[in-house]
């Protein structure tokens, strides 16, 4: 194999890893906009509607409880708008904290949303709640698994 072949053969590799390196950052991209809507969209109903998204769940409305869900309606969009301007980011480190903190975050969304599916707090349709957080989980380890795996090399 010749001096000509081996470099065209590395350059192919280099080509291969850049377009890899952009799926990946595509693919982040969407999730953060994916997201980005899903948060919102929940906000904006906890903010506007408490009352009727606590009767869903079987939650009796009062204020106290309305309160509470208005401030988790706001810390949602919150989180939405920082996903949303954050997809178009090339800074690893900075995505990655924010990965690592959507993950403990839909972590103790889990958890909490199961054991008061499981204790009856909410009605069954608190398993909706359950399954979304576990969905969105997955999406942030498989990004956090993903992204390290192209990017921490450099």
């Amino acid at each position: 194999m010749g001096l000509n072949d081996r470099l065209s053969r590395r350059a192919g590799c280099a080509h291969d890893e850049r377009r890899q390196r952009g799926k990946t950052w595509e693919n982040l991209k969407r999730f953060f906009a994916v997201i980005a809507v899903i948060s919102v969209l929940n906000g904006l109903g906890l903010l506007l509607a408490p009352s009727a998204v606590l009767v869903t769940y079987g939650i009796a409305p009062g204020p106290g409880a309305e309160l509470g869900f208005r401030l988790l309606g706001l810390t949602l969009i919150e989180f939405g708008l920082i996903n949303w301007f954050v997809r178009y980011s090339h800074d690893w480190i900075a995505l990655r904290g924010l990965l690592i903190g959507g993950t403990v975050g839909y972590v103790l969304g889990l958890v909490v949303s199961l054991w008061a599916t499981l204790t009856h707090l909410m009605n069954p349709a608190g398993w909706v709640l359950v399954v979304t957080y576990a969905v969105l989980l997955l999406g942030y380890l498989y990004s956090l698994w993903a992204g390290s795996r192209k990017f921490a090399a450099g």
